[in-house]
This record gives C-alpha cells, structure tokens and sequence, in this order.
C-alpha cells in the first residue's frame, strides 16, 4: 500500500513538473498586440479604458503589466477589458499594487462586483509585474492570476464584445501602467 502511494505521488509530482496543471493555452496565440510595451496612464480619481479592436466570444486574453506610478498605499487598479460592448460598457479583471484583485461590470455610471476587490496571495505587489489571464466559454469566465487559478464568475450581461487594457486611480493620484504583452487564443 506504501509503494502504491509513493508511486502515485511521483506520477503527480512528475504531472505538474511537465505543466499538466497549466491553464495556459498549449498553441500559440491567435493574436498578439505589437509596438509593445505602451503605457497607459489614469488621471486622479479616473480610469482609462484603451479597447484593442479584438471583438470575441469564446476566448483566452492573456496581459502583463506593471505598475510605474502610483500612490504610496498601492491603491489602484490596472488589467484587461473583456467583452466590451464600448469604453463604458464592459467587464474587467483587475489587480491593485496593494495584492487585492477583482472582476467588474462596468454599465455606464454603474458598477457592479462579480468579484469584490479581496486579497490574493499570488498578485506581486508594488510596481512588479502581473500576468492576468481570463478563459471565457459562454457566461463563464476563469481567472488567473500569475498562472495561478483566482476565481470563477458567471454573467450573461454580455456575451460577445471587444477586448482592451484598463487603468484606474482611486485617490487624487495619477496611475501608470507599462502594457508588457498582450495575447489572445480564441476557442474553437
């Protein structure tokens, strides 16, 4: 019984040593921006919405960022825009220089939290680089944080839209963000 255990923890260990647990697409990106890295920046107490022009429904969008400004406390928001239906409708997956995370429906003037902002312990703080990562299949959508699986959130506010980067200040502080990559997989 102790050798059969033993085995199977090896076939484990040797699984996840290969990748078997990697989320990460296996083939290469459908879509890669160029001219990276850019940054972005958002005004005091403002967000910036840059969309890509990338209109899917069934996908993998993969961004690294990091952080070049920002207030001291690391009280902001930066990641990706998903199923955008224009700048002021969309969904997005953040990450703070604080190490909280969270996923929004943006309506206009309304904001909701699929996910509200909570600790991560995988986020890099300060002005580190994050790779943010949303798998979308219907109303379901995985994230994962630094390859590192975050959360699950299901809404069928849109099913379909445009992709893009988003930036936000929470205090009378400005915020800049260095977009290092940005790549998309489309399910098939």
């Amino acid at each position: 019984m102790l050798v059969l255990i033993l085995i199977v923890g090896l076939v484990l260990v040797v699984a996840l040593l290969l990748g078997l647990n990697s989320p990460r697409p296996v083939h290469s990106p459908d879509w890669q921006a160029a001219d990276l890295p850019i940054t972005l920046k958002a005004a005091p107490n403002a967000t910036t919405v840059s969309l890509l022009g990338q209109s899917l429904d069934d996908f993998t969008l993969e961004v690294e960022a990091t952080p070049l400004s920002g207030p001291d406390s690391g009280f902001n928001g930066y990641g990706l825009v998903y199923r955008a239906q224009d700048s002021v409708h969309y969904y997005a997956f953040a990450v703070g220089s604080d190490g909280y995370y969270a996923v929004l429906r943006i309506d206009g003037d309304e904001e909701m939290a699929l996910v509200a902002w909570q600790q991560f312990p995988h986020i890099h703080r300060g002005q580190q680089t994050n790779r943010l990562r949303v798998a979308c299949a219907g109303a379901d959508c995985r994230f994962y944080i630094n390859d590192e699986y975050a959360t699950i959130a299901k809404d069928a506010t849109w099913l379909e839209g445009d992709t893009g980067l988003w930036v936000r200040s929470f205090d009378d502080s400005a915020v800049t963000v260095q977009i290092e990559s940005v790549r998309i997989w489309i399910e098939r």
